[in-house]
């Protein structure tokens, strides 16, 4: 990725992460710069990809992980953000966290899909990930609020699919499916995965893996 794009992209979500739409134009979220709650749930390396893997919206920070964002906003925010990235993807332990089913089955998947190693150094040298809503909610369960889903799709979503120029967009649950298919300015082919924090019944998981992998050969 030339200097001038990478430029580009950090811009971008310098922008992103200091968005200031309060809980009265996005119900629902869970925003406090003050407290260490920005807007985040992205991670790349490189553009183009081949996979723009999409969720519905981070969860909330891990334990001391807020403590890194505060009172922080623009670059400076931008920055202790993609340290703390940077140093969690290049954890050799990354795997070994009993918490982090969703990593541990996001480059298992991804690995198999692409024929790769499930390293996260090389999984992101063709995969971008982002949330469609890209601050913490009240309710991590609970659906999105209309509202807030259109907001950062037109604001943020739609700019990340330019930047990145995904071949395929991997959709995780049925929810971001659902809403991404809703979508008539969307010309990539989207797939679905379930999401990565629940397994798939051991019994069912190599072939559906298996389908999937073929499904997403069609576009790369």
């Amino acid at each position: 990725m030339n200097t001038d794009l990478k430029t580009k992209i950090d811009n971008f979500y310098i922008s992103c992460m200091s968005c200031s739409n309060s809980s009265d134009k996005c119900p629902g979220i869970l925003k406090d710069f003050e407290n260490g709650l920005p807007p985040r749930g992205f991670y790349y390396k490189t553009s183009p990809v081949d996979i723009l893997v999409v969720g519905k919206n981070p969860g909330h920070p891990f334990h001391g992980e807020s403590d890194n964002y505060r009172n922080k906003k623009g670059k400076k925010l931008f920055e202790a953000y993609r340290k703390h990235q940077d140093s969690y993807y290049n954890n050799p332990n990354i795997y070994a966290e009993r918490s982090n089913t969703f990593h541990k089955n996001l480059f298992l998947y991804i690995s198999q899909f692409l024929v790769i190693d499930q390293k996260p150094d090389i999984i992101y040298n063709h995969i971008a990930h982002t949330n469609i809503v890209k601050c913490s909610t009240l309710d991590e369960t609970g659906k999105l609020n209309k509202m807030t889903i259109k907001e950062c799709y037109n604001n943020f979503f739609l700019t990340e699919i330019e930047l990145f120029k995904p071949k395929v967009i991997l959709a995780l649950g049925r929810e971001v499916e659902k809403f991404l298919n809703s979508k008539k300015d969307i010309n990539i082919p989207i797939i679905y995965i379930k999401h990565p924090s629940y397994y798939y019944k051991a019994e069912e998981e190599s072939e559906i893996l298996k389908n999937i992998k073929l499904e997403i050969a069609k576009y790369l």
